[in-house]
């Protein structure tokens, strides 16, 4: 019953954060103008997600009691918003999303070059999630649709496994934050969720990631919860570095966007696929856990390789809207 409580408090403090920003976005500074590198056309109030953080901060503390996981999401989500009023330079985002990232592994680390190989890798994940989700975050719907259904997938794995009953709870939480969020969202934007959600919700699903992971078997099965967020932001970054261009420069070469914007989509269509696509593979790779490691692997490399036809078909689609500007920000212009 309790559990309940917390999930339908998720719900309404994600919706209540929406709100908030949605009527006061321009009061506060967060207000989003269009411009060449936009997919929307009127200013709109930036960081409604911030709603989605404030339920991760009080189901969690409830929860968890004052946990140090409790306030490092926190602060990240706070650098968000941070980004969302100040803009940040890149490189000083991306310092200080490291140095979370370190603080967080750093003690479940141990002494020696494995140790050292694992806390690489794990400050990388973390880091890199949180970005890719940010740069994922670029129509509207998607955020929150793909953080709904990746956090009942982890959640769901947090149960069945006996793994943590917290994140479970949590995640579950989390998940109707997002929902709470998408009626200022979808199908028309009155608020985007901004760097302060999505950074927030790619940093979080690794975290718990990192904190559910007790082998190889755990992390390929939680890694294909988010695996069309990671393939669509993945294979776009390295077919610009092949192609010679500037990985930090603006753009719209993602799947999502072409869909969007090049094939004229509608968002809410784009979105509600990505999401159902997403809990589809999820509940594969659910099945697949159970059934070993070469199923994991049969999911995991099937999955790449289709998405890799699909996302090669797709782009060589002639598009269908004319007229639109060749750059567009990897970040929350939905």
């Amino acid at each position: 019953m309790m559990d309940t409580a917390l999930v339908l408090t998720g719900f309404f403090v994600g919706a209540a954060g929406a709100a908030f920003v949605s009527a006061s976005g321009r009061r506060l500074a967060m207000y989003d103008e269009p411009s060449e590198r936009s997919s929307h056309t009127v200013p709109t109030p930036r960081g409604g997600g911030i709603g989605i953080v404030l339920a991760f901060l009080i189901v969690g503390v409830y929860v968890t009691g004052v946990f140090f996981d409790t306030i490092i999401g926190f602060g990240m989500g706070l650098l968000g918003l941070i980004e969302d009023s100040f803009s940040l330079s890149p490189s000083l985002r991306l310092s200080i999303e490291l140095l979370i990232s370190a603080v967080v592994v750093l003690p479940y680390m141990e002494l020696g070059v494995y140790g050292a190989a694992l806390f690489v890798f794990w400050v990388i994940f973390m880091t890199g999630t949180a970005n890719f989700y940010n740069f994922m975050d670029g129509i509207n719907g998607i955020a929150g649709l793909t953080g709904a259904a990746a956090f009942t997938l982890l959640s769901v794995f947090a149960f069945l496994t006996g793994a943590d009953h917290a994140i479970s709870v949590i995640s579950l939480a989390i998940a109707a934050a997002c929902i709470g969020f998408l009626p200022f969202n979808l199908p028309r934007a009155r608020t985007f969720m901004g760097d302060a959600g999505s950074m927030f919700l790619g940093f979080l699903f690794a975290l718990f990631a990192f904190r559910l992971t007790e082998g190889l078997k755990d992390l390929i099965c939680m890694g294909m919860f988010l695996s069309l967020f990671y393939a669509d932001a993945i294979v776009t970054l390295y077919l610009r570095f092949r192609t010679g261009e500037r990985i930090a420069l603006a753009h719209r070469s993602h799947l999502y966007q072409y869909l969007a914007n090049e094939l004229g989509y509608r968002h809410w269509v784009v979105s509600l696929v990505y999401c159902v696509l997403q809990l589809l593979i999820g509940a594969a790779s659910l099945a697949a856990y159970y059934g070993g490691i070469f199923w994991q692997v049969f999911v995991a490399v099937a999955f790449s390789f289709a998405f890799i036809a699909v996302y090669r078909s797709i782009k060589g689609l002639r598009p269908k809207v004319a007229g639109l500007p060749q750059a567009i920000s990897e970040k929350y212009d939905s």
